[in-house]
């Protein structure tokens, strides 16, 4: 007697096609072009502001021991903004300060500066060039450029005895106020961040509008801890 023969099961798997494979793949590509730089740019800002916030503490903790040894930072220099009165200050700080760069005041390779900023709305600034002469520039170990400037004798008055920059990138771009580069002011008996409501450059109108200069966006950054007037 003839057994029957076993019937053959096949087994069938569901899978995506190549067409719908490529139809995912090109919608994940979208997304990931929409959103991507928005994502690039909010890790910038942080990195930003972090180097803002240790560049500051690292200046005022070497003001505060420049102090101890030659007295107020308001005596460092007799001359107006000038070689000469950038070269006095930084007589004083730099013994204070750890440097990667001294760039003093001509900084013709631009090491530690660009040769030229522009303001936060786009406009060309003669706010700094790498070889004026009357900035003295260092950088930081972190990569932040420094520089300062004596005071003129109006500044004094108002009892500003130096002028900072910190440029967060050195002389990499943007190189833009409220960008990268922010201003303080050493005043009385404190670094202060150029920005506070009142002072003559308020954040509220150097700062966040879009077509504002970014002369105050030193004191939004540390008091809300973002960027977000850039957006």
């Amino acid at each position: 007697m003839q057994k029957d023969k076993p019937t053959d099961k096949i087994c069938y798997k569901k899978a995506f096609t190549l067409a719908e494979i490529l139809i995912t793949l090109g919608i994940i590509g979208i997304v990931a072009a929409m959103t991507l730089p928005t994502l690039l740019a909010k890790i910038n800002e942080r990195q930003t502001i972090s180097k803002l916030r240790q560049s500051q503490s690292i200046l005022t903790q070497a003001i505060r021991l420049s102090e101890e040894q030659y007295g107020g930072a308001v005596g460092w220099t007799n001359s107006e903004i000038s070689g000469k009165g950038a070269t006095d200050i930084a007589e004083k700080l730099k013994t204070s300060l750890k440097i990667l760069e001294d760039c003093g005041v001509k900084d013709t390779q631009m090491k530690c500066f660009a040769d030229d900023y522009k303001y936060k709305n786009g406009k060309a600034t003669n706010i700094h060039h790498s070889t004026s002469g009357y900035h003295y520039k260092i950088k930081l170990l972190n990569g932040s450029g420094i520089m300062w400037r004596a005071t003129s004798e109006g500044e004094k008055n108002q009892d500003v005895s130096i002028y900072f920059f910190i440029d967060t990138n050195g002389p990499k771009p943007p190189n833009t106020l409220g960008m990268d580069f922010f201003l303080f002011e050493y005043r009385g008996d404190n670094l202060l961040p150029l920005g506070a409501p009142d002072s003559i450059y308020p954040y509220t109108t150097n700062c966040v509008p879009k077509t504002s200069d970014g002369w105050g966006c030193a004191y939004y950054v540390l008091k809300f801890g973002n960027m977000d007037y850039l957006h």
